[in-house]
């Protein structure tokens, strides 16, 4: 009887990175501020922004989402917020539980309005129903901006609570999409007056 001896392979390297969830991704790039918003920051009066919490409230009725916009000044990395627009101002904002919409025509007579006026985009709120407070995919693709330093709040359980910065989601346009602060890196940025 013939015996052949064999060798064992030897393994070949493992040169590819480990993979990463897409939870961990998620989270990674949440916390990572890019250099390009290294300083930005979004100011508003306390009557502007009671306002605007107000107005989103009482539109919400409890059971749909409500959205605004802010407008104002850009000066570098500084956005003001001047002058709140509501949604359901602008058109019928087909308010649902889980959506809402701005029509096109909507948005050439606010974008008219702000060039009449001399004032800028600066950002926009919007509500949600439970305290996730991410930007959906339907809230990234249909963006009324896509300016480098754009802000998108989103303002947990329909803004039937009272206002907290740490369960808001403060959001700002980047060039590879957006950027979502962490609460302290928001209370930061927000300047309320």
């Amino acid at each position: 009887m013939e015996t052949t001896k064999t060798m064992a392979k030897e393994p070949k390297p493992n040169l590819r990175l480990p993979k990463l969830s897409q939870a961990d991704v998620s989270f990674a790039s949440v916390w990572l501020q890019p250099e390009e918003i290294a300083n930005d920051q979004l100011h508003m009066s306390s009557g502007i922004l009671q306002r605007t919490l107000t107005g989103l409230k009482k539109r919400s009725a409890g059971w749909r989402e409500s959205g605004a916009i802010w407008a104002g000044d850009l000066e570098e990395a500084q956005s003001t917020v001047r002058e709140v627009f509501f949604y359901h101002d602008l058109c019928d904002d087909l308010g649902r539980a889980l959506s809402l919409e701005l029509s096109e025509a909507a948005k050439f007579s606010l974008y008219r309005e702000l060039a009449a006026r001399g004032l800028k985009l600066v950002g926009m709120i919007h509500t949600h129903p439970k305290d996730w407070v991410e930007l959906s995919y339907i809230d990234q693709a249909n963006q009324l901006c896509s300016r480098i330093g754009f802000w998108s709040l989103v303002v947990p359980y329909y803004a039937k609570r009272e206002w907290d910065i740490n369960t808001a989601g403060v959001h700002i346009r980047i060039s590879q999409g957006w950027h979502r602060f962490s609460p302290s890196e928001a209370a930061e940025r927000i300047i309320i007056k």
